[in-house]
């Protein structure tokens, strides 16, 4: 299996883009730049159809499989007030073939609340309760569910994007703006609430993502992207666990060029470089302060992308990161590894059928240069079905 994988990736792999069109974009989640029709009223279906076959070195992280489906369904009606008001009300749904545990991934691994086998069986569903506001055409005021997971942008060494695959939806607080030369996405995500004698903790996660552009021309644009994200447990009632309060803060700051060829053709190279830093409290993991720098190249075609990754961290810990840019080994408890590095190299299929339906495959490869270049693989086969349909304008 590791033979044939590695021969599919090769094939795929050049080095070089995470880019607007990388699979993990979910339709339709772009700010919208517009006013937002009032009075209208329509329903929509956002699906995700997934096989990913994760074959990890086991000596970082244990590999596993992510076959299921992510469904939801809403209806929406706007109202007028300033660009527009937006009401989304449905059900969202994520499911895994074969399994009666959700999440079946590893996102919430510190949480009792996720973690304990009385919770969470068979079929979960989860309210889909959005509310937008758009003062202007290029602001945006979300609560409720969130826009969230990868389209925060976050670097992989702060957010693994597989948490789309694994995550709950967001839920909480978000304001997005798209300037001409500012981009910015600030969140509060309330990912659990306590009462009196809960047996787990309460968590949220605050976080931001901005992007600067430097210089945009017609074929080379500097960017100065800025992302930082605060991952909280806690809470006063949860008087039966005695380490009931952790903070672990996640930073990074860095330069990104590229650079179009041809004006005609959505053909793009790029790299980026980033420095980030790590800062905990309440001892929950064995390190409080880390470093790591993150290099990246890309090309982005019409439907290929390619890229290459180089990571290096020093007691950088990460609760919602790749799996192996934590200076941790996740087996029954968290063992420390001090240093953590990885080579990634990544290719990416996607083509769209219309607006509304999207298919994607991907290959990943990492290297472990610290452990004599050992190595861990995924594939992964995506597709996105995301109509909808106006029913009437009132």
């Amino acid at each position: 299996m590791r033979i044939v994988t590695l021969l599919i990736s090769i094939t795929m792999l050049l080095p070089a883009v995470l880019s607007g069109q990388h699979h993990y974009e979910r339709i339709g989640e772009r700010l919208d730049t517009v006013t937002i029709r009032p009075n209208e009223l329509s329903v929509g279906v956002r699906s995700a159809v997934f096989f990913r076959n994760n074959e990890y070195d086991a000596r970082y992280q244990k590999g596993y499989t992510l076959p299921g489906a992510r469904v939801t369904a809403f209806a929406a009606y706007t109202l007028p007030a300033a660009s527009g008001v937006r009401l989304s009300l449905g059900l969202s749904t994520l499911r895994y073939w074969g399994a009666s545990r959700y999440p079946a991934g590893v996102a919430y691994a510190d949480l009792p609340y996720w973690t304990d086998h009385g919770d969470y069986v068979r079929l979960r569903l989860l309210p889909h309760v959005q509310a937008t506001l758009k003062p202007s055409p290029a602001t945006e005021l979300t609560l409720g569910t969130l826009v969230g997971g990868s389209a925060h942008e976050l670097v992989e060494p702060i957010y693994n994007p597989e948490l789309d695959l694994t995550a709950d939806p967001e839920m909480g607080v978000q304001f997005r703006g798209d300037w001409q030369r500012f981009r910015m996405d600030a969140w509060v995500n309330w990912m659990s609430m306590i009462f009196k004698n809960d047996r787990h903790q309460e968590a949220f996660t605050f976080g931001v993502s901005t992007v600067t552009r430097l210089h945009s021309g017609e074929r080379w644009q500097l960017e100065l992207p800025v992302h930082a994200i605060a991952t909280h447990r806690g809470g006063e009632y949860n008087w039966a666990q005695q380490d009931t309060v952790h903070t672990w803060m996640n930073a990074a700051g860095g330069l990104r060029l590229s650079y179009r060829p041809f004006s005609q053709k959505p053909t793009i190279f790029w790299g980026s470089v980033y420095a980030l830093a790590a800062l905990s409290s309440g001892g929950h993991f064995p390190y409080e302060r880390g470093v790591g720098v993150y290099g990246s190249l890309g090309l982005e075609l019409e439907h290929f992308s390619f890229r290459s990754d180089y990571w290096h961290g020093y007691q950088y810990v990460s609760p919602f990161a790749s799996p192996f840019a934590n200076a941790l080994t996740f087996g029954m408890k968290p063992t420390a590894n001090r240093s953590a590095d990885y080579v990634r190299l990544y290719g990416g299929y996607s083509h769209r059928f219309g607006q509304a339906v999207a298919l994607s495959a991907e290959a990943h490869v990492w290297f472990h240069p610290a452990d004599s270049w050992t190595m861990s693989h995924a594939l992964e086969l995506t597709m996105r079905i995301s109509p909808s349909f106006l029913i009437a304008v009132l």
